[in-house]
């Protein structure tokens, strides 16, 4: 278990022991009433900053009073977070999971108005937004791990979508009514992909919008952003009808540039975004129940070739971006009563993304196309102690892409197939009272060819997962994990071919490498939670929450480039230059270590709700001990906020600071990232008087106006937003 600290993770071997074993020791002697002056000599003993010992001393100031006098022989655990979650394939409460899981809520999302999925779990440790500060362009970041390496699923569908720059994240917030998010390998319930985690999203629906005795309703929402000078709207409707609901809705989102905290703008952020969401449920009767689903959106603007990147010259070039992804989804539930064999899910889908891309100097056109089809079933039987989740997995994608050669040469995609099977079956275990666990396999056969180039690639991959909980006492639950993923190589990956760029006559130029092997990784997990209600008054709860994981994730995929041949001229003596083209290729390169810890403290009383929450990823490359790209700074979140009058206005402040990142590659061109202090208002208001249909929400983000850019991105985030939205249901 480890607590916040900067102490690097490759100290020597018997400093970490000594280290684990005052952690052990401070553990151990939680109830003693001297534990916060302990745990603060700690943080002195461990070279803390004085902001993170500000941040150790309110958490330790928390548990001394939750373990020592304060409370007697009548302790009480907390009831945990009950919100159902469907990331790990079956609804069940998030706290009965024995994983390091997210969820954030319609009201969580209310509160931060994100432009994106990233930005909205962007407040959660060891999570982080990548792909720069364009709202269109952002990913999420995990422990770490990025892109491919992070599964993305909209209403239980795989988003496959990546290539180049090329944005992957096409649901506006808008239509979230949740994001789930598991941290860390998840292949053996969702195969492919799920290296750092996976993003469940799911949309809203006809209960969203209707009241629980209402057969018709619609909801009207206006937002408008004073940074961008940017507004969004949202309609939809709601209709019950004997068995059938029915959800009609549509949106509209259009942002201009946006400024920095230094007053200028960021050229060709602006972007436009609309869409539309129609869901048919029906309850068949008791048992059956049907799902149908059409999601559509469009998202244009005028954006750098690379959207994270300086625009400039031909290898970042102005280019005016059209992207339509559109998803069809038919979900099947049976779950007859009193049947504990059988609760079925059956699940079809087709998801299709076009990119159009046309150069703003020449006109020269791109069109990039990813299909998807693919099915799941599974099943959930309780036999004796076993709860089992078992079931098979099906997708294809069809990957085409058009390249327009007629101003030079131009990288050749391959027009690609990948098939991907796979089967699964997991079980909860439930030992006795206190100690309960799980188990799971699957194994995947995957297949991709390139039909241009009459060449092709299969492979197979085995992934394992296991967990053991102990409710050691009516406060302390302890967990133990081990999880296994993979990611199989993409048709791009394996056989792209022709040339990058050319610069002075010399060109990049691809070279495809059928030979690729798949990703793979395996991450062990120490997870604790400690519980408990009636510290101060009968009202309050206190939660501290943390995960200890290192993540191995080996045959890495990452691009290399070589010269076969050079010489230097003798009016050059110390250039060499390249006599004929250089040549870019994917290769396995890397055996990656992934190490840290998050810590979180939830503290409520009466109307009065505290959080604190601390991350920290340190990621080595284990052949050449150097340091990994992409790795998010420490950072702390807190955040404070009051009832004023309950169920009807809520206000607060949430607070974010990030350390210094000079953990960098030693090949970086930046040797270091800033740290910065970001400072948010929100607030909102739901007037008893109006029934609560009426909502007002405003956010102010970076209160500061910080000119700051997040570790390893290239461009600054936006200064102050003011953002309000308004919403009414009728």
């Amino acid at each position: 278990m480890y607590f916040p600290t900067n102490r690097p993770v490759s100290d020597e071997p018997s400093n970490n022991n000594n280290y684990h074993l005052r952690i052990l020791m401070i553990m151990i002697t939680i109830r003693n009433p001297g534990f916060t002056s302990i745990f603060i000599n700690e943080a002195f003993a461990m070279n803390q900053t004085p902001a993170k010992i500000k941040g150790l001393a309110l958490l330790s100031g928390c548990l001394a009073a939750a373990c020592c006098g304060t409370i007697s022989a009548e302790d009480s655990a907390v009831e945990l977070n009950t919100i159902e979650v469907s990331v790990l394939r079956a609804e069940q409460p998030a706290n009965e999971a024995n994983r390091s899981i997210v969820v954030k809520t319609r009201e969580d999302l209310e509160q931060i108005q994100p432009q994106s999925t990233a930005e909205a779990l962007s407040y959660e440790p060891n999570i982080e937004i990548a792909g720069g500060p364009r709202g269109n362009n952002q990913e999420v970041n995990i422990r770490g791990l990025e892109g491919e390496r992070v599964l993305q699923t909209v209403d239980g569908v795989r988003q496959n979508f990546e290539s180049g720059h090329r944005p992957t994240y096409s649901l506006d917030p808008i239509l979230i009514k949740q994001i789930e998010v598991v941290k860390g390998p998840s292949s053996s319930l969702w195969g492919s992909g799920a290296l750092g985690g996976v993003v469940a999203q799911q949309t809203i629906d006809a209960g969203d919008i209707l009241d629980p005795d209402a057969n018709v309703g619609a909801l009207v929402k206006y937002a408008y952003n004073d940074n961008t000078s940017g507004d969004a709207v949202t309609v939809a409707g709601g209709v019950r009808a004997g068995v059938m609901d029915l959800l009609l809705s549509g949106y509209m989102r259009d942002e201009d540039n946006f400024e920095m905290g230094n007053g200028e703008e960021l050229a060709n952020s602006a972007y436009k975004d609309d869409g539309a969401l129609v869901k048919a449920g029906f309850q068949i009767n008791d048992a059956n129940n049907l799902e149908v689903s059409y999601r559509q959106s469009t998202n244009e603007g005028r954006v750098p070739s690379n959207g994270s990147a300086t625009a400039g010259g031909t290898s970042n070039p102005i280019i005016d971006r059209e992207r339509d992804n559109s998803q069809f989804s038919v979900d099947y539930r049976f779950n007859p009563t009193n049947n504990e064999l059988v609760n079925l899910q059956a699940l079809v889908y087709e998801n299709e993304t076009e990119v159009d891309e046309s150069r703003v100097s020449d006109g020269r056109n791109d069109k990039t196309e990813l299909d998807t089809f693919g099915f799941n079933i599974n099943n959930q039987s309780a036999v004796g102690m076993a709860n089992l989740i078992y079931g098979i997995d099906y997708y294809k994608d069809d990957f085409n892409a058009e390249r327009d050669s007629s101003s030079g040469p131009r990288p050749t995609p391959p027009e690609g197939e990948t098939e991907v099977s796979g089967a699964f079956i997991t079980a909860d275990l439930k030992f006795n009272e206190v100690l309960s666990g799980d188990i799971g396999y699957r194994y995947d056969e995957f297949e991709t060819e390139a039909n241009n180039l009459n060449t092709s690639r299969d492979d197979s991959a085995g992934s394992l997962s296991a967990g053991l909980a102990w409710q050691a006492t009516s406060w302390l639950n302890l967990g133990l994990r081990y999880d296994e993923a993979f990611r199989a190589p993409s048709s791009e990956e394996l056989y792209t071919t022709g040339t990058h760029f050319c610069v002075f006559g010399t060109c990049q130029v691809f070279l495809p490498n059928p030979t690729l092997d798949p990703e793979e990784a395996a991450n062990k997990e120490f997870i604790f939670d400690m519980n408990w209600t009636g510290l101060a008054s009968e009202d309050d709860s206190l939660r501290i929450h943390g995960a200890y994981f290192e993540n191995d994730v080996d045959n890495f995929i990452s691009q290399t480039t070589f010269d076969p041949f050079t010489i230097t001229l003798p009016f050059f003596p110390f250039t060499p230059i390249a006599t004929v083209d250089t040549k870019a290729i994917n290769v396995n390169v890397e055996e990656a270590e992934l190490k840290g810890f998050e810590l979180e403290g939830i503290y409520q009383i009466g109307e009065l709700n505290l959080s604190l929450a601390y991350g920290q990823t340190r990621g080595e490359d284990k052949q050449t001990g150097d340091n990994l790209y992409d790795i998010p700074a420490d950072k702390w979140i807190a955040d404070i906020s009051y009832n004023f009058i309950p169920t009807e206005l809520t206000a607060g402040l949430r607070y974010l600071t990030a350390d210094d990142q000079d953990k960098v590659p030693a090949n970086s061109t930046t040797t270091s990232y800033e740290g910065y202090d970001i400072y948010d208002l929100y607030a909102s208001y739901k007037p008893a008087a109006l029934d609560h249909k009426l909502a007002l929400d405003l956010v102010i983000k970076n209160v500061g106006d910080e000119y700051y850019r997040r570790a390893f991105q290239e461009l600054y985030e936006p200064g102050q937003e003011i953002i309000l939205s308004a919403s009414y249901r009728f």
